[in-house]
């Protein structure tokens, strides 16, 4: 029984790797699509964009790999192109929203409290094959989008 667990924790491994490695993974973000312009609150989390698209504000809960390693100074007028968000969080700084499509993914932008989007380096905002909405969407989103993430996080 064990060495059935151990080959398929191996073989688990070797999948993660050649996924994390490939072009598929690696080029996501020519997928992705960033906020435009303003970011009008509608109801609560939910925000549309200068061209209609509608963004939702996660919670920091969601948003763990997307922070700085260092925790933030407070800054005047935190996010000054998003409208009535929650009070400034020096230990999570990065805000988190996701545009879900109709095939079932999801743009993602990683807003900073200068304004930008974080669009370089290993915490930057990613296209998400699967929307992490409910346990199914979840579950897809950990094995399409994550754990590759740990295995290559090297975005084209």
């Amino acid at each position: 029984m064990i060495k059935k667990i151990i080959t398929v924790i191996i073989l688990l491994l070797l999948i993660g790797w050649f996924v994390g490695n490939s072009d598929w993974h690696l080029n996501r973000n020519t997928h992705n699509v960033l906020p435009i312009g303003f970011l009008k609150k509608v109801t609560t989390n939910f925000y549309d964009d200068d061209r209609g698209r509608c963004w939702e504000l996660l919670p920091h809960s969601k948003n763990i790999f997307h922070q700085p390693e260092e925790e933030s100074k407070a800054i005047e007028n935190p996010y000054s192109n998003v409208d009535l968000l929650p009070p400034f969080d020096t230990k999570n700084p990065n805000i988190k929203f996701l545009s879900e499509l109709e095939n079932g993914c999801s743009y993602e932008a990683i807003l900073q409290p200068d304004g930008t989007y974080l669009t370089t380096g290993r915490k930057q905002g990613t296209y998400n094959y699967s929307h992490p909405s409910g346990f199914f969407g979840t579950f897809k989103h950990v094995i399409l989008d994550v754990i590759p993430h740990f295995f290559n996080d090297d975005y084209k």
